[in-house]
């Protein structure tokens, strides 16, 4: 296990070398001038000459024949080496501050609608399973095809319009209503309120959280329900599943105890993977809802040509990624115990 952890570890560093390389030329090739956007009206020639040099952009990108570590790329990892991401050219904010105020309103909604997302997809995969070809079976693969194809900004807008402007049920952007007195401990609205002790916080904080927490896990749960369905079943064929029954054990025991469990791994593995791409920032639904985490932050550095925050937000959502698959892996030992890492 040590070894195996080592040599995940060491291939999670050459991924993360070789994203800054293709976020550091991406950011680049953004047609547009970093100085002249921040400067605005006041964009003149000398001015925006000025500001470059000051920012460093008026070095080669890779390599200078004077100083070879005198350019940007070269300066960019020595920073990211000792954690410095840089700060942003509009605020002039610390890019790891920002991480660290919007990552919780990110991972908040994520583990809302991946909790949402298994909650539904592996109960409706199961039954599916159970019952193949059935009407619930047909609905299940239905409505798991109407949310693969469904585009998710789609849905956060008809979600929006109906329950939010039509209805007035839920609020349609935010965290918090404008009255609300919370004050966060750990950036997680929901865990705050509820040890602050404010049951009025934590229900609008779940009013807040429900309609971008669907919107996000309508991918998820279709992916979720469909693997689960295609596991099981192959599963529930198997000789060790008619032998069980055969000994007189109840559908129930069979189903949780025996199928459920050797069909989890390749379950979990999209879990895992949904998570990862959760987490790593969800921009369309963040913009949609006025969310303030990680998503909206770096689609706004985007269109300001905010190349610090664009690298650092990239980067971050990388890692994060790296690290919940190989959390994915380490689990497959516990579900499986033929399965050993060397």
């Amino acid at each position: 296990m040590g070894s195996y952890l080592i040599r995940r570890l060491l291939r999670t560093l050459v991924v993360m070398l070789g994203i800054s390389l293709v976020v550091f030329v991406f950011v680049r090739s953004i047609p547009g001038d970093p100085a002249t956007a921040l400067l605005g009206e006041r964009a003149t020639p000398a001015a925006a000459a000025a500001l470059r040099e000051q920012m460093g952009l008026n070095k080669p990108w890779f390599f200078n024949p004077s100083n070879p570590m005198d350019a940007q790329y070269p300066k960019y990892i020595q920073a990211l080496v000792q954690g410095d991401l840089g700060s942003g050219i509009k605020s002039n904010i610390p890019v790891r501050d920002e991480l660290g105020s919007r990552f919780p309103a990110t991972a908040e909604l994520s583990l809302a609608a991946l909790t949402f997302a298994i909650l539904i997809g592996m109960p409706a995969g199961i039954i599916a399973a159970l019952r193949r070809n059935s009407m619930w079976d047909n609905l299940a693969t239905t409505i798991s095809l109407v949310g693969v194809s469904m585009p998710v900004f789609w849905l956060g807008l008809l979600l929006s319009y109906f329950f939010a402007v039509k209805l007035g049920w839920l609020p349609p952007s935010a965290r918090l209503g404008n009255e609300s007195t919370l004050e966060p401990i750990t950036g997680l609205y929901v865990l705050d309120a509820i040890l602050r002790g404010q049951p009025a916080a934590l229900w609008d904080t779940l009013r807040h959280l429900l309609l971008p927490a669907i919107a996000l896990g309508s991918i998820p749960l279709a992916i979720i329900a469909r693997i689960t369905r295609s596991s099981m079943l192959d599963v529930l064929g198997q000789d060790y599943v008619r032998t069980a029954r055969a000994k007189g054990l109840s559908g129930r025991s069979v189903t949780l105890k025996h199928a459920l469990r050797n069909a989890m791994l390749p379950v979990v593995t999209v879990i895992g993977l949904q998570a990862g791409a959760l987490l790593g920032g969800a921009v369309l639904t963040e913009t949609i809802f006025s969310w303030p985490g990680i998503g909206s932050w770096v689609y706004e550095a985007i269109s300001q040509r905010d190349y610090p925050v664009i690298q650092g937000g990239v980067i971050f959502a990388a890692l994060v990624v790296s690290l919940v698959n190989l959390l994915v892996d380490l689990s497959y030992a516990a579900l499986d115990p033929r399965i050993q890492y060397r």
